[in-house]
């Protein structure tokens, strides 16, 4: 048997994950939760649509030398992937804590252009998705919400997401998002990027469109 089930980590809206082995190797195994709302046909059509799209991502990343975890086993009639298992801590634990390096959040700025710089928004930046052990940088984990993308709201959303957890979870790091941003623009912020889909969005643009996001956001509450 290639999988050996260790126990269940996480059952959310859009994904059941476990713990194992596959092969021997520590691996993570995600089953997709059916949404019972649609149509079984259209579910399992737009699921396996999903599934490809983030197989496209991962192999992505790590063809750009990004870490990421490595698909292990894709199985879409269970809609089933099993994937490596990345070492580190949610950071959200870290954080509560009060166990971080100081750059941490510089880091995680840096490593999220990076995303950025290859056409990436990861859709769900949260300190759930994050893991991080001392002496690493960050690494995001998964990808089920990320697009390919060279649009600027796209990649200013990942940010207030990732703002809004910052300010609501913990509050204490007063001057994380500081830092997330300075970490953003920290290599050359006014690179223009021509990539295969078209050009990307510098840096600063990007920043400048998150705070047109906090001023909508202010707005409307």
């Amino acid at each position: 048997m290639l999988w050996q089930d260790e126990g269940m980590i996480h059952i959310g809206a859009e994904a059941e994950v476990r713990i194992g082995r596959w092969l021997g190797l520590p691996a993570i195994k995600k089953t997709r939760v059916p949404r019972t709302w649609r149509h079984p046909d259209l579910d399992k059509r737009l699921t396996k649509r999903r599934l490809d799209v983030e197989c496209k991502i991962l192999n992505k990343l790590l063809k750009e030398n990004i870490a990421a975890p490595r698909i292990l086993e894709l199985n879409k009639d269970e809609m089933t992937m099993v994937i490596s298992k990345i070492e580190g801590r949610p950071l959200i634990e870290s954080l509560q804590a009060g166990i971080v390096d100081e750059n941490v959040f510089f880091q995680l700025g840096e490593i999220i252009r990076k995303f950025h710089e290859i056409g990436i928004s990861h859709g769900d930046i949260s300190t759930n998705n994050i893991l991080w052990q001392a002496g690493s940088e960050p690494t995001l984990i998964d990808f089920g919400l990320s697009k390919n993308t060279i649009e600027v709201e796209d990649f200013g959303i990942d940010l207030h997401v990732l703002e809004e957890i910052l300010s609501a979870s913990h509050p204490e790091y007063g001057d994380a998002m500081e830092q997330v941003e300075a970490g953003y623009l920290s290599q050359s912020p006014d690179d223009v990027i021509d990539i295969p889909a078209g050009l990307l969005p510098t840096a600063n643009e990007v920043i400048k469109r998150l705070q047109d996001i906090r001023t909508r956001v202010r707005y409307h509450d």
